[in-house]
């Protein structure tokens, strides 16, 4: 029996040198650009309601999410669940290197480095409380299609995989189908090429052999044993091409077979554990529409919708690039991964194979419906920026192709496609570095703010006349701006990073009493918001001022009564 040490040793020794460093750049980049959110304590407006939550969201379809962030506990312990969540991420990030063939350290350094300073993933951040659970997710679906790459039935281990993930977070679908679509562009462009490459050898070796048999000693010649009259070493319909072909059909199948299989698991399982439970599923974000196809304009219309939403936020989102480096970054990485193509496509000689390349520009057309899938499934979600994590691997396919990963160019002259992404990469990696941390600098005021505006609205509610502790008490959770103007400077950064921007963390009644009660001590009795639907609309209520003004506070048959929005009629 081996000691410990041999078998880490044995077990290292497998490790793939391209795996280890896609790890520990993925896990030290991450530690790095976040580490405000893992040492610090600032919630954001859900995380209020999350300090402690078991994750039972069945109810969202999300099945296993309270499995997979229930290795951190259900508390809000960023440094522990930042941890888990950055091991998770870098395995992805290895997985991810490996399913793309990129051996080239830069390249896995760059694509690694991508991964965790999206702009994305700092939204993720931002809702620390279920992170680790995402990014185990958001692995799940990178092994998924892994498996399916690399193994013969890798289809199933990849469809529990993607059921798994889909039963975390759905958000990640479209990362699988992505991943999937890279994986058959690159089986038919190395299956493609030998096929070319194949019949450009037959047509050769016809003619050589036509040549030899007019020559004056081709009678010697075939007696030497170079060649026999009538023998060719590639027949039509026979050797790489022909078994290429059906063998390329086979692969590019297992990629459907695990999409559906994963599907259909994560259904099944879901409408299982909803009638154990004895729940349905909710309205939230159109998820109890999700199988009945509950598109309002027709399949069409949604399909066009998805391609333009698609264009929109690539081309005016504010996340993928935010400045003049960022962009021009965006630009010489496509020009480098365009010229990457071009360079191999001329070795593989495609434009000999026009079936192939038909098919390859379809799969690429078909990358923006893979990317907005949710908008199919699910047409009325709120698809904000935690659900676009996807769009970073299209630098990550732009890295890869022109770090030579599974292309297999051999390129020596054109090289400059390789600094031209590796300097892309860089600019992009800094570029959103600085993103997150400004996002997080904001993130810190707003709960400063918030923490300054409530010690201020608890000493008013303590010194009004007739309070008492336990006092019923009705308010409305938006934070008036006539009285506090907007002090957010950070919006043309964060505008479109969901629980990032803003001034405070307010938004419910039941924000107030949670914050006072977590961060200030007091235990406030909110009503819920059933108890202002008659009072809201009132001409009494309208009447009052706004917090701080001397009548944004009044006690009504025994119910204190708080105005803190600007509500004038």
């Amino acid at each position: 029996m081996m000691s410990p040490a041999q078998a880490f040793q044995i077990l290292y020794g497998r490790i793939r040198r391209e795996w280890r460093y896609a790890f520990l750049t993925c896990f030290f980049t991450g530690l790095l650009v976040h580490m405000p959110m893992l040492l610090s304590d600032i919630p954001n407006h859900d995380g209020l309601d999350s300090m402690y939550f078991d994750q039972n969201m069945i109810t969202s379809g999300r099945w296993f999410l309270s499995v997979a962030c229930g290795f951190s506990s259900y508390y809000t312990i960023p440094w522990v669940i930042g941890l888990l969540g950055l091991t998770f991420l870098g395995v992805a990030a290895a997985a991810l290197c490996e399913l793309l063939e990129v051996r080239k350290l830069w390249a896995v350094m760059g694509i690694s480095a991508l991964l965790a300073v999206f702009p994305a993933l700092a939204s993720t951040f931002a809702y620390v409380y279920t992170l680790d659970g995402y990014m185990l997710a958001l692995m799940l679906a990178v092994l998924a299609v892994l498996f399916t790459k690399r193994f013969r039935t890798g289809f199933l281990a990849g469809a529990l995989c993607l059921a798994f993930s889909m039963g975390i977070y759905q958000g990640y679908l479209p990362f699988a189908m992505i991943l999937s679509i890279y994986a058959v562009l690159m089986l038919l462009a190395e299956n493609g090429g030998q096929q070319v490459a194949a019949e450009w050898d037959e047509k050769r070796l016809k003619t050589a052999k036509k040549r030899r048999w007019e020559a004056p000693n081709a009678e010697k010649a075939t007696q030497s044993g170079r060649e026999k009259p009538g023998e060719d070493r590639v027949r039509p319909g026979e050797g790489r091409a022909g078994a290429g072909t059906a063998e390329t059909i086979r692969v590019m199948l297992h990629y459907l077979y695990m999409g559906v299989l994963g599907a259909g698991f994560y259904y099944g399982i879901l409408q299982i554990l909803l009638r154990i439970q004895g729940k349905e599923l909710d309205t939230y974000q159109g998820i109890s529409g999700m199988a009945s196809g509950n598109a309002s304009g027709g399949l069409l219309s949604t399909i066009a919708e998805m391609y333009v939403d698609f264009f929109k936020f690539s081309l005016k989102g504010n996340v993928l690039f935010q400045n003049t480096f960022s962009l021009a970054a965006w630009v010489l990485l496509a020009f480098s991964a365009a010229a990457a193509v071009f360079l191999h496509g001329r070795r593989r000689k495609y434009w000999k194979n026009p079936h192939l390349l038909v098919i390859m520009v379809a799969a690429v057309l078909a990358l923006p419906l893979a990317t907005n899938i949710i908008l199919l499934v699910s047409p009325e979600v709120n698809y904000h920026l935690l659900m676009r994590y996807q769009w970073v691997l299209y630098a990550v396919g732009a890295v890869a192709l022109a770090g030579n990963g599974g292309c297999g160019t051999g390129m020596k002259k054109g090289s400059w496609p390789e600094w031209g992404a590796l300097l892309s990469a860089a600019i992009l990696v800094f570029c959103y570095c600085i993103t997150d941390n400004i996002a997080y600098a904001n993130l810190q005021k707003r709960y400063e703010k918030t923490y300054a505006y409530c010690i201020r609205l608890l000493d008013r509610i303590e010194q009004t006349e007739g309070y008492f502790p336990g006092i019923p008490i009705a308010m409305v959770g938006v934070v008036g701006d006539e009285q506090y103007p907007v002090t957010d400077i950070t919006l043309p950064v964060t505008s479109g990073m969901i629980g990032m921007n803003g001034d405070s963390l307010l938004y419910r009644g039941d924000n107030y009493r949670i914050f006072i009660r977590n961060y200030l001590g007091a235990t406030l009795n909110i009503l819920p918001p059933e108890a202002m639907a008659e009072m809201y609309y009132s001409e009494e209520y309208t009447a009052m001022d706004s917090f701080p003004g001397e009548n944004s506070i009044r006690i009504i048959d025994g119910i204190m009564y708080i105005k803190t929005e600007n509500m004038e009629r």
